[in-house]
């Protein structure tokens, strides 16, 4: 039913759970797609975990599999990290990094409650975190490897400005310190990744 291309590889749980809000659907092109139940395990999916999604536009119906390394922990959905390594996302490019940025960002906005403002702010710093790390030490501008689409890199050629790496810096030193937070972040039963239900 399922092959090895058709696997995601994801550093989280909650990364996985992103990766629904910027894939585009392969039945219209458009999305965002939804989830349909939760990510779970399975052993007949590539990858050992499986999530099955509809899209919002046109209904079509998508499972998607994926991988989860390192391996999931009660620790870590504790603390709602992002990605806990210093490795790039193999899943979501930098477009996509920075489109998360500015929507989670922008629900942080006009959230009247102070706690869950404060949280994803916290989740939209590291949405910028993600992409700070496509780009090279001392480069003011990524390469094209750091774009996962066609439509992604021509953005990019059309748009070179908007990818300076200095202008995201100076938005990321505005946000919470990542570093600094050390409690649990959940406050209510919904995984933050999924503020938008």
């Amino acid at each position: 039913m399922y092959t090895d291309s058709d696997v995601v590889q994801v550093h989280t749980v909650a990364e996985a759970y992103l990766y629904l809000m910027i894939v585009r659907c392969r039945t219209c092109g458009k999305g965002p797609l939804e989830q349909r139940g939760d990510l779970t395990r399975a052993a007949s999916a590539p990858g050992g975990w499986l999530l099955e999604s509809v899209c919002s536009t046109c209904g079509a119906e998508r499972p998607l599999c994926f991988a989860v390394e390192p391996a999931p922990t009660r620790e870590q959905a504790r603390f709602d990290r992002i990605n806990p390594t210093s490795e790039r996302s193999a899943a979501i490019d930098l477009l996509g990094w920075l489109s998360l940025f500015q929507t989670i960002l922008g629900e942080s906005s006009q959230h009247r409650n102070k706690p869950t403002a404060r949280q994803l702010a916290y989740e939209a710093a590291q949405c910028l975190d993600e992409a700070l790390k496509f780009y090279e030490r001392d480069h003011e501008l990524p390469d094209e490897s750091a774009f996962f689409t066609e439509e992604s890199r021509r953005r990019f050629r059309d748009h070179p400005q908007y990818f300076n790496r200095s202008k995201w810096r100076e938005r990321r030193l505005r946000l919470p310190d990542i570093a600094a937070q050390t409690q649990p972040l959940h406050e209510s039963k919904r995984p933050w990744w999924q503020f938008w239900r």
